[in-house]
């Protein structure tokens, strides 16, 4: 058995304590895959814990995020520049996200200490992240002080910035170095990488889609302007009970978005080869959550709009990876599986055209 430090066994402990779906993925990984994977989630996570925090300011997150983003890659003198990053941030968060975010020296301790060909990939990817966030702090709030992504482009931008970069360092680490070397034609490696945006978008429209009144109640709004406009309604002043059907209808635009990235999710998974079983199932978990989060979205609008949790429950993530497991070494059960799920997306409540769970895995 591997034995495992101090600092890192705690950033173990930060990864179930931020990210329950995460942390079921991550079990799936060995070797350097899990230790570069579980250090760089902690890294975008400690990013996305400055974005989302209420009590800062615009300009202090900006400062923030810009100053974390200067700390990759990390130099000899990286303990000191943490320092000074933690040191000058007034931060007032409490949580275990916050607590994650106090203790990004342990992280870095054991990002350190990763292969070259990791910390530089990494390195690259997280500082983009946290520089691309730091760019949108810059909007400024429109009606009823909500910042508001203003179109289709922006969405795009905004997603590829916190998840299309997370997608592309994946696919680097897995196929490009590190415990698997490769092993793969160029071909076949441009094929992933052509689809690894596509994949962080499509699971990053599927969190916007089911937060979108937390979202709204710090003060942002993902989904873009124009889409609601096309509708005829303005979301600064006009509310959802008076204009559910127009709601509906800009909720159903972006899920059909996320769709279509996850659509190419789908295809990335079928091209990655069948020995690399590991690898797949760590992609295709959370492919089948999310277009099952986007069914149970859609299929209970109210509730979203009500601010209520719309998640899926602990029974349906045992139920997709004990499917999923079984069926990783074959594409057509794989194609099987998303298809059934994506099918419940427009399902609506009582409508028997679509049922909950049909074939060989009842």
């Amino acid at each position: 058995m591997e034995l495992k430090n101090g600092d890192f066994k705690i950033c173990e402990d930060h990864l179930g304590r931020v990210s329950r779906t995460f942390a079921i993925n991550m079990r799936v990984l060995r070797g350097d895959a899990y230790r570069s994977l579980l250090l760089a989630y902690l890294l975008c996570r400690i990013a996305d814990t400055i974005e989302d925090e209420p009590t800062m300011a615009d300009d202090e997150k900006i400062a923030c995020l810009s100053a974390y983003g200067d700390l990759f890659p990390p130099g000899a003198d990286w303990p000191e520049r943490v320092d000074r990053f933690l040191g000058s941030m007034a931060f007032s968060g409490k949580g275990p996200d916050a607590d994650l975010l106090f203790d990004t020296s342990r992280v870095f301790s054991e990002f350190v200490k990763l292969p070259p060909f990791a910390l530089e990939v990494i390195s690259e990817r997280v500082r983009e992240m946290a520089l691309g966030m730091s760019s949108f702090q810059r909007k400024a709030p429109g009606g009823n002080g909500v910042v508001m992504l203003e179109n289709q482009e922006e969405l795009e931008s905004y997603c590829y910035y916190v998840a299309g970069t997370v997608g592309l360092m994946i696919t680097d680490l897995f196929f490009s170095g590190g415990d698997h070397g490769g092993g793969l034609s160029d071909e076949a490696r441009q094929s992933l990488v052509s689809r690894s945006v596509s994949f962080g978008l499509g699971l990053q429209m599927t969190n916007i889609a089911k937060d979108y009144m937390g979202d709204r109640g710090r003060g942002w709004c993902y989904i873009p302007r124009s889409f609601f406009l096309e509708e005829g309604i303005d979301p600064a002043v006009d509310d959802v009970s008076g204009n559910r059907p127009a709601y509906g209808m800009v909720l159903k635009r972006l899920i059909d978005n996320a769709l279509a990235h996850l659509d190419e999710a789908l295809l990335y998974i079928l091209d990655i080869p069948r020995r690399y079983v590991r690898y797949r199932l760590f992609c295709l978990w959370p492919l089948l959550m999310a277009v099952e989060t986007l069914a149970l979205a859609s299929r209970n609008e109210d509730r979203l709009f009500r601010g209520e949790a719309v998640k899926i429950a602990r029974s349906d993530v045992k139920r997709i990876i004990r499917n999923s497991s079984c069926s990783i070494l074959s594409n057509r059960l794989i194609r099987f599986l998303y298809d059934n799920a994506r099918l419940r997306v427009d399902r609506k409540p009582g409508d028997r055209s679509a049922p909950e769970e049909t074939g060989m895995f009842d």
